[in-house]
């Protein structure tokens, strides 16, 4: 019956049902897709799960080759009646499974073993064709049966070669290719299978030794009950191995869902929920929290771009991370903080010194890019002796030390104290009052009187804001400004300083003028000049008589339209001064840009002229400065008759301080004016 030219191949096929072969192939693709999907999943395991789905790999893969192959020889009917083994036909399906194991476990657990992919791929041929041959010895027949060598040969290296290249597939594209390799898989079981049978030679007999045999409908029964139990079982682990990659895709889902809330995404540290979370394991213990803020970061941005500041907090936590020990904790909860958590241990004092030297490392230049880029750092600090302590009231804590250490400037360290927290509340509560107090004209203005220096002739007075709390009493303007600033309420309270300037002003004598300090808020404001021109008309002041203070740090920003409203105003007659000339971010630029009448010498300067050599030579080059450019120079702070008499003798234009004049109420300038007048217009009592 073997052969293959083409009418022993067509008498060969003859003898196959159709519809059961269709079954078969239905049947062996869908398994082999099964045992693509499952081995997928075994490799994505580790450990005991791993071994679980082996097993299931195994057997899936076994029970795809015999019941492939067995529906498939009772699609062939030679004529003859035939009976199956029961014993071989087991022992054939036990031969699958347990063929397949080493390959599957060689893939499994020597992935990276070279061309493991083909030495599997040998194994599978070789079980699929040992299925295929002691399953075929199960059948009994009225004859004898042989095989064609050459047949034999060439369905086992077909087999081999296509469950070798079906390997190979899932190999190379990470189990992405199962359907490819599914129908390699399914090539190499039906090619083995049906080109074996092509090489099948069958001997009748004349009479049948066995009764029960199976024919007609009862293979095509039989045949159905065999699809349906291994359809079962294939469907059963193909869905089963579905729905855990779903779950574990789910799980890796939602863990790293979970590590991005609690973790930042350009360090990778600890973010503030995640932070507090850690804090919450650790409040019953003794621990330190220190809060590390960066400054001076925005001139890195403007000049460089945001890249480079990403960069430079990538450098900065890799810093800190080699400052700390293997129990530490570094946490990134704010754009520009780190806060490391550390058990306490040591002396007292240890806390605060490792807080220094945190600071320290930040404070060393960066080199990004190419670039050499220098900011500092500041830390605030709390320590917790483990009673209790929430969360966030230790994140609370440390920011508030953190903010007195910005404060304080650069390269500061500070430990919390309630004081602190005091502090805060009354600034939150001021900031809440402050536009009642506005609105409700709890703000005072005091003049502090300002002479010339040779002669102590009055020339006019410096207006300087208090606010009349009813219940705390006087707020110095350190305090309030700040609140001001953060509450955006600091235009509102230089408009009004301005406008209560303007009307004390105009009931004093004529030439004296009135000096008002301007907000770098107030200077960026494109209607300025007219709500400045508007309080002078209103109050009946002459433009000559108001003169408006910046500070260097405002001039330093100005832009364009800033030195457009500066002008219009020094045309219409008011004139500027910098105010604490010498204690800023001094800059000849402005000074050159913009004409300004006067220069104020800062206090600092001032109070140290009397012991300090370097503070006389400093005043003198501001005084010189100022009359090289045609700028009257005022210093402020002048407390002794020694400080005057120095100023006088370098040639100071004027002068303010306690020696001639605190700051006043309005109703005691009046009786300052009365003094003067009598005093032939200087200042009472005369000094020599």
């Amino acid at each position: 019956m073997g052969g293959f030219y083409l009418p022993g191949l067509l008498l060969w096929a003859s003898q196959f049902s159709a519809t059961l072969v269709a079954l078969a192939a239905m049947l062996c693709l869908t398994g082999s897709y099964t045992v693509m999907i499952v081995l997928r999943r075994a490799k994505a395991m580790r450990a005991g799960r791993r071994m679980s789905w082996f097993l299931a790999l195994c057997l899936c893969f076994g029970a795809n080759v015999w019941a492939t192959h067995f529906i498939a020889m009772l699609a062939f009917d030679p004529g003859i009646p035939i009976y199956y083994d029961t014993t071989r036909t087991a022992l054939s399906i036990l031969v699958a499974v347990l063929g397949a194991m080493p390959a599957f476990a060689l893939l499994l657990w020597c992935p990276a073993m070279r061309l493991a992919w083909a030495v599997a791929g040998v194994v599978l041929g070789a079980a699929i064709g040992a299925m295929h041959f002691i399953g075929m010895s199960a059948m009994m027949l009225c004859g004898s049966f042989g095989y064609n060598p050459v047949s034999v040969v060439v369905s086992l290296a077909c087999g081999m070669a296509a469950a070798a290249l079906s390997m190979r597939v899932m190999q190379r594209t990470a189990g992405r290719g199962a359907f490819r390799a599914g129908l390699l898989l399914a090539a190499a079981i039906c090619g083995l299978h049906f080109i074996a049978m092509g090489g099948l030679v069958i001997t009748p007999h004349s009479h049948w030794l066995f009764s029960p045999f199976i024919t007609g409908k009862g293979k095509a029964d039989l045949a159905a009950a065999v699809a349906a139990v291994s359809m079962l079982l294939l469907i059963t682990l193909l869905i089963s191995a579905t729905t855990d990659a779903k779950l574990v895709e789910r799980q890796i889902e939602a863990k790293r869902l979970w590590h991005l809330a609690r973790h930042d995404d350009l360090t990778g540290l600890l973010n503030r929920r995640g932070l507090r979370e850690r804090l919450s394991e650790m409040t019953g213990e003794p621990l330190v929290l220190i809060s590390i803020g960066l400054v001076r970061l925005k001139p890195v941005d403007d000049l460089f771009g945001r890249e480079v500041v990403d960069k430079l907090f990538c450098q900065a936590a890799a810093r800190l991370a080699a400052q700390l020990q293997l129990a530490d904790i570094l946490a990134m909860p704010a754009g520009e903080e780190f806060v490391v958590l550390r058990a306490i241990a040591g002396a007292a004092g240890e806390p605060l010194a490792f807080a220094q030297r945190l600071i320290d490392c930040l404070s060393e230049p960066f080199k990004i890019d190419g670039v050499t880029v220098q900011i500092g750092a500041c830390a605030g600090l709390v320590c917790s002796e483990g009673s209790g302590e929430g969360a966030e009231s230790l994140l609370s804590a440390a920011d508030i030390a953190l903010r007195e250490a910005k404060a304080a400037g650069a390269g500061q360290a500070r430990h919390f104290t309630m004081a602190m927290s005091a502090r805060l509340l009354r600034r939150h509560q001021l900031e809440q009052e402050f536009e009642a107090a506005l609105r409700n004209r709890e703000f005072l203005l005091f003049f502090q009187p300002l002479f010339d220096c040779r002669s102590l002739t009055l020339r006019g007075f410096e207006a300087l804001a208090r606010w009349q709390h009813p219940e705390r009493g006087m707020i110095g303007p350190d305090e309030f400004i700040p609140v001001a600033e953060a509450g955006g309420m600091i235009t509102a309270l230089g408009e009004y300083v301005l406008e209560e300037a303007c009307r004390a002003a105009s009931t004093w004598p004529e030439e004296l003028r009135v000096a008002v300090n301007l907000s770098p808020v107030q200077l960026k404001s494109p209607v300025l000049p007219e709500k400045i021109w508007a309080a002078l008309a209103r109050n009946g002041l002459a433009p000559q008589r108001l003169e408006l203070e910046l500070t260097e740090g405002a001039m330093l920003e100005q832009t364009a339209e800033v030195q457009l409203s500066l002008a219009a105003l020094k045309d219409s007659g008011v004139s500027f001064a910098i105010d604490d000339f010498g204690a800023g971010y001094s800059s000849l630029s402005y000074l050159h840009r913009f004409s300004f009448e006067r220069l104020k010498i800062d206090k600092s300067f001032t109070r140290e002229i009397t012991a300090s050599p370097d503070a006389r030579i400093v005043t003198g080059a501001i005084i010189g400065l100022g009359a090289a450019l045609g700028m009257a120079v005022l210093a402020e702070g002048v407390e002794t008759e020694a400080q005057l008499n120095i100023l006088r003798k370098a040639g100071c234009g004027q002068v303010q301080g306690f020696l001639l004049g605190k700051p006043m109420p309005e109703q005691d300038v009046q009786t300052l004016l009365t003094q003067v007048a009598k005093a032939g217009g200087r200042a009472v009592p005369v000094l020599s």
